[in-house]
């Protein structure tokens, strides 16, 4: 059981190569090999341009979630990924709630993702919503979910329009 006050959520940079490979590394086993496929075969280039938040427990990579940026007022939630041990855990809830303060602080008004059927209700319960049809992504099913973060349209500049 994870004790949440010891659970730490950091921003990284590609620059910090230890934690970045091991982000990857999650993001990998999670997200990719139950698709029998790799993190390698994933285009990576641009990644530098994104907010990469870490979950961390112990000094160890437990979860994981990039922010990239859509327009000048909505971000792209990706790559969300949480150790399998440590699920129903809050992990990913709080991994998420930080990233929409993250994202608020950086002026962004909405989020929106593109989750794995699966995961539809986790991000439901957190008002995620879902908007135009089912399509299909790294061969699985997903539907794209939205999230509005503040009650104000922010204006270029970042004051309250």
């Amino acid at each position: 059981m994870v004790e949440l006050d010891k659970l730490q959520i950091k921003r990284i940079t590609t620059e910090d190569k230890e934690r970045y490979e091991q982000t990857l590394e999650l993001r990998d086993i999670v997200l990719r090999r139950p698709l029998g496929r790799s993190i390698q075969q994933d285009r990576l280039d641009g990644e530098d341009q994104a907010i990469h938040l870490c979950a961390l427990y112990a000094d160890k990579v437990v979860g994981v979630l990039l922010l990239k940026h859509v327009d000048d007022q909505t971000v792209q939630m990706k790559q969300v990924a949480v150790d399998e041990a440590l699920r129903g855990q809050q992990v990913g809830r709080r991994l998420v709630q930080y990233a929409e303060q993250v994202a608020v602080n950086e002026g962004y008004g909405y989020m929106m993702l593109h989750a794995r059927q699966v995961a539809i209700p986790f991000y439901e319960k957190l008002a995620y919503e879902s908007y135009g049809e089912s399509f299909t992504e790294v061969g699985i099913p997903h539907r794209a979910m939205r999230k509005r973060l503040v009650d104000r349209e922010v204006t270029e500049g970042g004051t309250e329009g």
